[in-house]
């Protein structure tokens, strides 16, 4: 067959035409059997063969390999000896699992499956456990993917886009066909970030480096792959983020520690280019040095941005750039769940609280998460319902982790 599903059944692969074709290998075969001779037919035959062709190019079946692999149910949990809460641990090693990055859930639309990334076949790949189980099945298998850019698709339940090389794909996480949407244009050099959608699904923001000194914001059109330029700028572009409720795009000049100007924002059209966050004044600076934000997130219901004040504490910042310190102290990161009445906080020191954005009030979930792995980032963030938070953890090994907050006396924050 030319395609295959995982359980031997052939596609049923729809044209644009309307038409579907239900075994295209037998198709070929008819259009084979005509005589060379008959003009028509030649021409019919070339046609077949070329839409089909381009089927086949844009939809594929599950790759070669483990791809649909089930890894079985590795989830263990523990109590922490601190806090007394439970966490469950979603794999064991001796491989490495992480979490994608805080700035959107990791789950699924449906809240079904977590998605995670793991070295355990050699190369990092995409994975997904269910919650409810906790039972692991790879997703893809081809050293070209990057992982690390999956982005589960909040308008479809099924699918997640992730990049390979300079090409986007739409990939199923129910039966693992993919799709090629299309390709981020050159110019480009070095690797690419992580992309995020619009609120609508319909628009994929990402960025790339155009060359040694000039980056680049664009859109791609989740259906066509139609991509366009948003903007163009002379420093390095970092932390891009198209707003879950308007037509903006959060963008950082990154520099690996002070700014000039961090923070940015502009339409997703190309236009309105500005300065986000800035305080030049510095009377109105939360500290009487020089203010360092960082690690920036949306609120996916609010539009209004978590960041993190370095040695200061976190803010909340409205769209119009104006912010307030919902609670002091030496904070990593910061995800907010979605009505943004709560956040979910690490620190460098490995350990995990949530917090209440109303009262400052904060409560101590987790700790150790860097005993064992210093590198460990927590990067959390909660499901789509507020019902769990997930983060990275290197407590024992290099692992993915759930905290069920129903678990867990929250003074009534969680009603």
């Amino acid at each position: 067959m030319l395609v295959e599903r995982f359980d031997s059944k052939p596609h049923r692969l729809r044209l644009n035409l309307g038409a579907t074709i239900s075994d295209p290998a037998r198709f070929m075969a008819h259009w084979g059997s005509r005589r060379v001779g008959d003009r028509r037919s030649s021409s019919r035959l070339g046609c077949a063969q070329t839409v089909i062709g381009l089927i086949l190019v844009s939809i594929q079946g599950p790759a070669c390999g483990d791809v649909g692999r089930e890894w079985g149910i590795e989830r263990k949990s523990y109590l922490d000896p601190v806090t007394h809460v439970r966490i469950w641990e979603m794999t064991q090693g001796p491989s490495a699992s992480d979490n994608l990055y805080f700035h959107f859930s990791n789950l699924t639309a449906d809240n079904r499956f977590l998605i995670f990334v793991s070295d355990r076949t050699g190369t990092w790949q995409i994975y997904r456990t269910e919650l409810e189980t906790g039972r692991i099945v790879q997703l893809t298998d081809d050293p070209a993917v990057n992982a690390r850019t999956a982005c589960p698709d909040h308008a479809n339940a099924r699918r997640l886009f992730h990049l390979r090389g300079s090409e986007v794909i739409a990939l199923d996480v129910l039966d693992f066909t993919s799709r090629r949407i299309g390709e981020i244009p050159p110019p480009h050099a070095g690797g690419f970030q992580q992309p995020t959608l619009s609120g609508d699904g319909k628009w994929m923001t990402l960025a790339k480096q155009r060359d040694a000194a000039n980056w680049e914001i664009g859109l791609m059109n989740t259906e066509t792959g139609q991509y366009r330029t948003v903007l163009t700028q002379g420093f390095r572009i970092g932390h891009v983020q198209h707003s879950p409720t308007d037509p903006l795009i959060f963008y950082v000049w990154e520099t690996g520690g002070f700014a000039p100007q961090r923070t940015w924002l502009v339409n997703d059209d190309g236009t309105g280019n500005r300065p986000f966050y800035a305080r030049t004044e510095p009377k109105t600076w939360f500290t009487p040095l020089k203010e360092w934000v960082t690690h920036e997130a949306w609120v996916k219901d609010t539009g209004e941005m978590t960041m993190i004040n370095d040695k200061q504490g976190v803010m909340l910042v409205k769209k119009d750039g104006t912010a307030r310190m919902v609670r002091e102290g030496h904070y990593w990161h910061a995800a907010a769940r979605a009505d943004g009445k709560l956040l979910v906080l690490d620190d460098m020191q490995g350990r995990l609280w949530l917090m209440e954005t109303g009262t400052g009030n904060t409560r101590l979930l987790a700790t150790g998460i860097r005993d064992s792995i210093r590198s460990v980032h927590a990067h959390p963030s909660f499901d789509r319902l507020g019902r769990y938070v997930q983060f990275h953890t290197g407590r024992t090994h290099e692992t993915v982790a759930l905290i069920d907050l129903h678990d867990v006396n929250a003074k009534g924050w969680l009603e």
